[in-house]
C-alpha cells in the first residue's frame, strides 16, 4: 500500500495509519544506526591514534636516544668590562633573569649575576666572570650549567681525563685532584653532560673532596646500551658502579655521590642494587626522578584535550616498546631498603619532576634524609636561585661526615 501524507488545519504533516508509522521508523532506524555506528569507530580510530602518538613521543622524549643540537637564539645587544645586555629569545627569557646564570657562545661564555634590569625585554646583567671573546651580536644561549667548557678553563683548577672500565665498555671522565683519600662523583641528569656538576666544584673542592665527572652509557662519548634507551637507573647503575670502583682502585676510602635529576635515580638504584653500596658514606639528590610514573602522570595532566585516564594505555604501550615494567621505576616504593645517609634539595617550583616525590621520601625516611626544600627554583636549578642556602647545606652534610 503506498504510503499517504495528510496535512492537519495546523499545517503539520503526518502519517495515515499506525502502519506507516512503522515504516516510517524502520527506514528511520536503518539511517540512524549506521550513523551513530560510523561516529563510535571514528572516536574509538581518533582514541586509538591519540594513544599511539603520545605513546610514541613518550618513547621519544623520555627514552630514545639523541644528541640535541646546540642552537644559539639570543644575541648581545652590548658588553663591557662590567655588564652584557642581550636580547633573549624563548626560554632564555625566564633563565636570563635567574640570580645565578650562564651565558655561552661559540666565541666564549661567562658567568652574570646581580639586580636583573629589563627595559624592552632586553635584559642587562652584571659579569662574574668570563672567558673566551664575547661581543656585540654574539649569538648566545642561558646556561644552567654556568660552566659549559672544562675545570681549567672555567675554574682555574687542575684535571686530568680519566678512563675506566664498564659493563658495555670504556667511560670517560675527568679527575679534579686534591690530596685527599675522600672522593665524590658527579652524575648528570637526562640527555645531560658532565658539566652539569660543574658550578658545584668549588664548594667540593675546597672541602679536600677529589672530584670525578663521568659520563655513562648512551652519553655522545659513551658505548650505547643495545636496548638504545635511557632507563633511568634501570642499567646505568652498574656505570656508577664501575666509577665507585675507579676511585677505589685511586686509593679512595670515603666516597659520595651527587646526582640530579635521572642521576639522582641512577643513584638510587645503586644504593639499592650494588653490593659497594657500604662504601658510599653519603649522597647529595638534586630534584631526583624517584617515580617515573608520577612525573608521567603530571606531563599527562598538561597535555590540552587529553581524557583523564588515557595515561594508562599510552603507559602500557610505552613499556611494550622500551621492555620496561613501570613499578620497577617506582624507587619509592623501595625507600625502607636504603641505609646511606642522603641530602634532598628540590623545589616547589619544579615543573618536570614534582616536589612530592621528595617530600615522599623525606616523609618515609627522615632518619636518613635531610631535606632542603626550596621554592622559586626551576627544574635543576636550585643553585641557581638559591646558591648560598645550597652551598651551606652541602658544606654541613659533607663536613660530618669527611
Amino acid at each position: 500500500m503506498p504510503i499517504r501524507w495528510t496535512t492537519t488545519n495546523r499545517g503539520q504533516i503526518v502519517l495515515t495509519n499506525a502502519n506507516h508509522t512503522r515504516i516510517f521508523e524502520k527506514v528511520f532506524a536503518k539511517m540512524i544506526i549506521p550513523i551513530i555506528l560510523s561516529v563510535f569507530a571514528a572516536v574509538i580510530g581518533i582514541t586509538g591514534f591519540v594513544i599511539i602518538y603520545y605513546a610514541v613521543e613518550t618513547r621519544r622524549q623520555g627514552f630514545k636516544i639523541f644528541r640535541q643540537k646546540l642552537e644559539y637564539f639570543s644575541s648581545v645587544v652590548s658588553i663591557d668590562e662590567n655588564h652584557i645586555t642581550f636580547r633573549p629569545r624563548g626560554r632564555d627569557i625566564s633563565d636570563g633573569q635567574l640570580p645565578n646564570i650562564g651565558l655561552t657562545s661559540r666565541e666564549g661564555s661567562l658567568v652574570a649575576g646581580g639586580p636583573t634590569s629589563i627595559v624592552n625585554g632586553v635584559i642587562t646583567r652584571k659579569i662574574i666572570s668570563r672567558t673566551g671573546c664575547l661581543k656585540k651580536n654574539s649569538k648566545i644561549k642561558t646556561s644552567l650549567f654556568v660552566y659549559e667548557d672544562n675545570p681549567k678553563i672555567d675554574l682555574d683548577l687542575e684535571y686530568s681525563d680519566v678512563s675506566f672500565e664498564s659493563e658495555l665498555g670504556i667511560l670517560t671522565g675527568w679527575h679534579i685532584p686534591v690530596d685527599s683519600n675522600s672522593w665524590i662523583i658527579g652524575i648528570h641528569g637526562h640527555r645531560s653532560y658532565r658539566t652539569e656538576s660543574m658550578r658545584f666544584v668549588p664548594t667540593l673542592h675546597r672541602l679536600g673532596l677529589n672530584v670525578l665527572l663521568s659520563d655513562y652509557r648512551n652519553d655522545q662519548n659513551a658505548p650505547v646500551d643495545k636496548g638504545g634507551y635511557h632507563m633511568f637507573g634501570l642499567t646505568e647503575w652498574r656505570d656508577l658502579e664501575s666509577a665507585v670502583k675507579f676511585c677505589n682502585d685511586r686509593g679512595a676510602k670515603k666516597i659520595f655521590l651527587m646526582g640530579h635529576s635521572m642521576g639522582g635515580a641512577i643513584v638510587i638504584k645503586y644504593l639499592l642494587e650494588s653490593t659497594t653500596k657500604s662504601q658510599i658514606h653519603g649522597a647529595i639528590l638534586e630534584s631526583p626522578a624517584l617515580n617515573l610514573n608520577k612525573i608521567i602522570g603530571m606531563k599527562a595532566e598538561e597535555i590540552p584535550l587529553l581524557p583523564r585516564g588515557a595515561e594508562y594505555p599510552i603507559k602500557k604501550l610505552v613499556s611494550r616498546m622500551v621492555n620496561i615494567r613501570w613499578e620497577d621505576l617506582n624507587y619509592l616504593s623501595r625507600s625502607d631498603e636504603l641505609s646511606t645517609p642522603i641530602l634532598l634539595i628540590h623545589s616547589n617550583a619544579d615543573k618536570t619532576v614534582p616536589v612530592s616525590l621528595s617530600d615522599s621520601l623525606a616523609n618515609s625516611r627522615p632518619d636518613i634524609v635531610t631535606y632542603l626544600r626550596l621554592d622559586e627554583a626551576p627544574h635543576g636549578a636550585a643553585w641557581n636561585v638559591h646558591k648560598e642556602a645550597v652551598e651551606n647545606d652541602i658544606k654541613a652534610f659533607l663536613s660530618e661526615k669527611i
